[in-house]
């Protein structure tokens, strides 16, 4: 399963085991973007001394669930990466508004705050910091379970590697891959 959701949220999901997965590290901000208009399923933020170091990860889940190597489970996820090259290039108070204009996560009568770490006094300092003193500096990861890092064939890692080297062209930035072992 690729969402957490709203109500109840979904334990045996990508995006629940990522966002606990953050959690656990250094990471001042952990935020459910996941849903129409989303920048990346899962954003991660912390202040690295000298820049606001933002991490984006594009999540899905595999095709039936099990560790498969099929490319059909790159091809949209690949794209989300791509697409939010885009944010790259916009000024950081319109990437910080963005997360603010989304707080809540509805779903039905159900509401939760995308906040799963950090809090909004921590979200607007990044804000503040990011625009008058701090660069940003992003990173973009994939997190695809279906991929065996072991096992994956050539048309996985030629889908990667274009993708890897779009993001460094229009970005400069390195994609990182999380897969199964």
């Amino acid at each position: 399963m690729e969402s957490q959701g709203v109500s109840p949220i979904a334990t045996n999901s990508i995006q629940y085991s990522t966002i606990q997965e953050l959690c656990a590290t250094d990471f001042e901000i952990v935020y459910d973007d996941d849903g129409s208009g989303e920048i990346a399923d899962v954003i991660a933020i912390k202040d690295s001394g000298p820049s606001i170091d933002i991490h984006l990860f594009h999540l899905k889940a595999a095709e039936g669930g099990v560790v498969s190597n099929e490319i059909i489970n790159l091809y949209e996820v690949c794209g989300q990466a791509q697409k939010s090259m885009a944010w790259r290039h916009k000024a950081s108070k319109e990437f910080f508004d963005h997360l603010f204009r989304r707080l809540e996560k509805k779903r039905g009568n159900h509401i939760i705050s995308r906040l799963r770490k950090g809090t909004e006094e921590i979200l607007e300092r990044f804000r503040r910091v990011a625009r008058n003193e701090k660069q940003t500096k992003f990173y973009v990861t994939i997190v695809q379970p279906s991929i065996s890092k072991q096992n994956a064939n050539d048309k996985i890692l030629s889908l990667l590697a274009a993708t890897r080297k779009y993001i460094k062209d229009v970005a400069n930035i390195d994609l990182n891959v999380i897969g199964s072992d």
